[in-house]
């Protein structure tokens, strides 16, 4: 389970590289927290000129039921208080990365807490729904936990009036 946390490990600093390679290319100063109990406690990484981020790792393209690029909202963990980043952050954005580099930040304003609420109680959470239910083993805590998660496809957020800005990772030539 060490090999695990590390691989974890390593893809959120990762995301977390990524974050700050936005900020520095786009002119946005920063301050990490990340070891800020206080702004932990909150699920807050930075604090930015355009308000505070939380960044994950959990965008990913879907190989198993309803196809399509998406990210995860955890609900649930089988741990402590047993609520998940989403009952807990008070991150103004979310910026949420994939392995291929790419990205979306999105504002996390009532018109997208009141999406996700509205998802997480009527959504389809079948295996090929809309709002896919998954629960996921994850190396947290010094110990494997069970995490629920639900899935958010972005050619549905799309369609809304949520406020997203991709973040294409181009290959240089």
């Amino acid at each position: 389970m060490a090999a695990q946390f590390q691989k974890s490990y390593r893809k959120g600093k990762e995301a977390e590289k990524a974050a700050e390679q936005y900020f520095l290319k786009h002119r946005i100063n920063y301050t990490d927290v990340r070891d800020d109990q206080y702004y932990r406690n909150i699920d807050i990484d930075y604090l930015t000129d355009i308000g505070t981020v939380e960044v994950k790792q959990n965008f990913h393209d879907a190989m198993y039921g309803r196809k399509g690029l998406y990210f995860w909202i955890e609900l649930e963990l089988d741990y402590k208080d047993k609520s998940g980043w989403w009952y807990k952050t008070e991150a103004d954005y979310l910026l949420f990365n994939s392995c291929t580099g790419n990205s979306i930040l999105i504002k996390n304003d009532a018109i997208f807490k009141d999406y996700i609420n509205h998802k997480i109680i009527y959504g389809d959470h079948s295996p090929y729904g809309e709002n896919r239910i998954d629960t996921i083993k994850d190396q947290r805590y010094n110990r494997v936990i069970d995490v629920k998660n639900m899935r958010v496809y972005l050619d549905l957020l799309n369609e809304t009036d949520v406020n997203i800005t991709k973040i294409i990772k181009r290959k240089k030539i």
